[in-house]
């Protein structure tokens, strides 16, 4: 049998010599266990209670969106709802009762926000009888069309003009009813023509201009009719 090199190392020769620093070593391995630990505990406490508060937050946020958008799409239909339509140099064709066709034109029309039937109209223009032959025309400043009630209302240097007869009338303000051919107004009323000269108070014209009933006020007491086909 082969006998070894040289003698064996004890066991006890193989372990440290300093036992203090093995003491050492093994209370830093059990502090660093310690430490590592808690962080460990204190995350995972950490995140017990961010959990909930972040998926509240998460909640609120898509409810309050949800919430905001709906409010912003009902406020842009708001928004659309009281915009002005506007249309430029428009025109209205109709017929009275009697078959007589009418124009309006405007240099601006703009549909009333509250009632979708009422017009209103700049330097409005308005020709009755138009395919007739003798049509009479009006301008004024301004004026509202109503649709349903088949009224024009024209207001500011208001002039009426016959072409059969010549005739020319200047008024603050004048009511054309388009389903009668009526002009009418309740404001002084200044005209001349073939027959002389017209100062009233209030007036009406009938039967495409063929004839004017005015009655006078005040000053102007003068009161009559006048038939232009006479």
């Amino acid at each position: 049998m082969t006998q070894p090199a040289g003698p064996v190392p004890s066991l006890l020769e193989q372990a440290p010599t300093d036992l203090a620093t093995v003491r050492r070593e093994d209370a830093r391995r059990v502090v660093e266990a310690m430490e590592a630990w808690r962080k460990r505990s204190r995350m995972i406490h950490f995140f017990r209670r961010a959990l909930p508060i972040a998926l509240a937050v998460i909640t609120l946020g898509t409810v309050g969106w949800v919430i905001a958008r709906t409010v912003l799409a009902d406020m842009a239909d708001q928004a659309a709802q009281q915009s002005d339509i506007r249309m430029t140099n428009p025109r209205f064709y109709g017929q009275d009762a009697q078959g007589q066709s009418f124009v309006l034109a405007a240099a601006e029309a703009v549909q009333d926000r509250g009632e979708a039937t009422l017009i209103h109209l700049t330097r409005p223009a308005l020709r009755l009888n138009a395919t007739g032959e003798r049509p009479t025309e009006i301008t004024a400043l301004a004026g509202i069309y109503n649709e349903r009630e088949d009224r024009i209302e024209l207001s500011g240097e208001v002039t009426v003009i016959d072409g059969g007869t010549g005739f020319r009338f200047d008024t603050g303000a004048a009511v054309i009813d388009t389903s009668t051919g009526v002009i009418s107004g309740r404001s002084n009323i200044r005209g001349r023509g073939r027959l002389g000269t017209i100062d009233a108070a209030s007036y009406a014209i009938y039967d495409q201009g063929a004839r004017l009933v005015f009655e006078g006020d005040g000053d102007r007491k003068v009161t009559g009719v006048i038939n232009m086909a006479d």
